[in-house]
């Protein structure tokens, strides 16, 4: 997803810019902002941008092997985390449902996702096994971009288990970008809310 897919958000836009173009980029950024926001839009825009191979001046340029990657949700070292449904489940498994998601709706509603996969009345959780994949996969190197990028969409939902996060989010490896989408963050444990950048994302306007 490129910026110019992003409805509004322009100031948001130029601060992810200015930052990755004056080697600024913090290595865990929080997108804090209500439903329908654009704050997961943004958070993918952002990451294409990172990877792009011929970043144009206000975008990432779409037509790179990383781009052409990014866009389509499978680029090797942009990672996605989020809620999932089933005991031991982790997003691996829900890895198809999740491309498709994107691609229809990137201003997609926690509860829509769970329709999605059929959780009907079950709650979805970022548990154990999730994390654990997590420090996994991160664990490994970039297999062909300038970073390895977790996307964590809805770190409120990890609970306690965030903590398995914090040497990973406080020591990363080198290159390494996490970016936390969330829209509660008085649920995020604080000792993951202090270790990142918040960037507050405003409400869309009636015109947007």
């Amino acid at each position: 997803m490129r910026f110019s897919q992003v409805v509004g958000q322009e100031k948001i836009k130029q601060h992810l810019l200015d930052s990755s173009r004056s080697n600024r980029t913090a290595h865990a950024q929080l997108f804090l902002g209500s439903e329908g926001c654009g704050h997961l839009a943004l958070a993918l825009a952002y990451a294409q941008y990172l990877q792009c191979e011929r970043p144009e001046a206000n975008d990432a340029c779409g037509a790179c092997p990383a781009c052409i990657k990014a866009q389509k949700y499978v680029h090797p070292d942009i990672h996605f985390s989020f809620p999932s449904i089933g005991t031991g489940k982790i997003s691996s498994d829900f890895m198809k449902q999740w491309r498709t998601a994107l691609a229809e709706d990137p201003y997609m509603s926690l509860q829509s996702w769970l329709q999605r996969i059929g959780a009907e009345n079950q709650q979805g959780n970022i548990n154990k096994n999730e994390c654990e994949d997590i420090m996994r996969r991160l664990s490994l190197k970039a297999a062909e971009g300038r970073y390895k990028i977790l996307l964590l969409w809805m770190p409120e939902l990890l609970g306690k288990e965030g903590n398995r996060l914090l040497k990973l989010i406080e020591e990363p490896e080198p290159q390494t970008v996490f970016l936390l989408v969330a829209e509660q963050s008085e649920k995020i444990i604080n000792t993951i809310l202090s270790r990142c950048q918040h960037i507050h994302i405003p409400r869309l306007s009636d015109d947007e």
